[in-house]
């Protein structure tokens, strides 16, 4: 039996009433929920304060999972839920600001020795700029990030956690990437910097007796296709502008008039191509 299957029985016999399995459960969902609400809050306090509550919620509404294997999206989306439900009920910002305790945890970390080809100084400097960077961002950014980079979920999985098409998960995440980006440049980091600030973020707000792994994000994950880089850049304050040439004039057009034109490109070639049938006939 593999795991996952091991662990659907696990959820199984947890909604049957079975204690020692439930046990296991809230064992195994206050690992992964913590560092989860904590890269959402950044904030220790609240952190814990939202994960009680989550699993609180978990043991009374368990009955109702009608699909267990969808356990861990229905855990999220309740954590989720629970982090939004906090920020609007006391009329909060979206932006976090990073607790005392948190700051302690940096110290710690940066204390540590790391493989990560970073001296001590470069650590430190990225370090800071990225939680502060990652405290800016508004919840939803930082909620797709962290489940595309450190729980691994693919898109059409954070779709489905978010209750949205594919192509919004990855317009959302391809405008997180670019907002922390941009915040990152801004201090002075280029491009290339983006992979490594998530990975020292992961390993600085994952749990002290995780794994080092924890806090590696592949290239792959920052990817989010073409089609989701372009619906990503449409609407954004720094969209991309193409030129093109037409007839000998040059046409500076956004990226979403150039859609437009390639929409109405191709309806053009389907009504050119009825009309030939038509007259062939």
């Amino acid at each position: 039996m593999n795991e996952s299957a091991g662990f659907v029985k696990l959820v199984t016999q947890a909604q049957l009433g079975d204690q020692e399995s439930m046990d296991h459960l809230a064992e195994a969902a206050r690992r992964r929920l913590f560092a989860y609400l904590y890269r959402l809050t950044l904030n220790h306090d609240l952190t814990l304060d939202l994960l009680q509550e989550t699993l609180l919620k978990m043991v009374e509404n368990i009955k109702n999972l009608e699909q267990p294997e969808r356990f861990w999206p229905w855990l999220f989306r309740t954590a989720l839920g629970n982090a939004q439900h906090y920020y609007r009920e006391r009329a909060r910002a979206q932006e976090v600001e990073f607790s005392s305790l948190s700051r302690q945890r940096l110290s710690d970390y940066l204390a540590r020795d790391h493989d990560d080809g970073l001296d001590h100084v470069m650590r430190k400097e990225l370090s800071q700029v990225v939680v502060d960077a990652m405290a800016r961002l508004r919840l939803s950014y930082r909620n797709v990030l962290t489940l595309r980079c450190y729980e691994q979920m693919s898109y059409a999985e954070i779709a489905a956690l978010m209750g949205c098409k594919e192509l919004r998960a990855r317009v959302l995440f391809f405008r997180a990437k670019h907002s922390l980006g941009r915040q990152l440049s801004q201090r002075g980091f280029g491009k290339g910097a983006l992979l490594t600030a998530l990975g020292v973020f992961g390993l600085l707000t994952a749990p002290a007796d995780s794994v080092p792994a924890a806090g590696t994000v592949s290239a792959a994950s920052l990817h989010v296709g073409l089609l989701g880089t372009l619906a990503g850049t449409v609407g954004t304050p720094s969209g991309i502008v193409v030129a093109v040439t037409v007839a000998g004039v040059t046409l500076t057009l956004t990226i979403e008039q150039c859609l437009y034109v390639v929409l109405l490109a191709c309806f053009s070639f389907v009504c050119l191509i009825v009309g030939l049938y038509i007259e062939c006939k």
